[in-house]
């Protein structure tokens, strides 16, 4: 069996309906709150670290791609974009966010 297709295997459970939902809806909650106010996350302004930032991003954008139901072929491509890290990573982000959200 191919690495690529053992990758296919373990994203599987992600790849049904509600989940793919939940993360398009958490990438694009956390786009908006990046967006409107990236003092809660930018290093200069908050207490979090240098590369908070852009691994959020990240998350977005395999947030994105696994809501729309968006699967890379290649090998790295599914490690780069591996639904089940990015979802930790979209609720921690969230969470470090929800004062914009709830103020």
């Amino acid at each position: 069996m191919k690495t690529s297709d053992l990758l296919a295997r373990l994203a599987a459970p992600l790849e049904r309906q509600p989940w793919q939902g939940v993360m398009l809806v958490a990438a694009t909650l956390l786009a908006v709150a990046i967006l409107q106010a990236p003092n809660l996350i930018a290093a200069n302004t908050s207490e979090h670290g240098l590369l908070l930032a852009p691994w959020l991003m990240w998350a977005v954008s395999c947030g994105v791609m696994h809501g729309l139901g968006f699967h890379p072929r290649s090998l790295v491509g599914r490690l780069l974009f591996c639904p089940w890290l990015a979802l930790p990573t979209l609720l921690y982000g969230l969470w470090l966010t929800q004062g914009y959200f709830l103020s």
